[in-house]
């Protein structure tokens, strides 16, 4: 059995919840110490752990224009 090594948060959305804005995790990966696949967990499974490794998001890019469309910061 392959070591962690990570977390890649690799589908979320940034949404208004209590009219706070939040980022949903939908989709966690798990991948090992050389950065290679093990499988895709459920965020309740590893939330202890998510302390304890690094984790990364897939992509800045779709919430950086989710924020820009919801115009919060300005």
């Amino acid at each position: 059995m392959r070591e962690i090594g990570s977390f890649e948060i690799t589908r979320y959305s940034y949404d208004l919840v209590d009219n706070e804005p939040k980022i949903v995790i939908s989709m966690v990966k798990v991948l090992d110490k050389k950065g290679k696949y093990i499988k895709f967990a459920k965020l309740k499974e590893i939330e202890p752990y998510l302390c304890l490794y690094p984790v990364t998001f897939k992509s800045f890019s779709d919430l950086e224009k989710k924020i820009n469309q919801l115009n919060i910061f300005d």
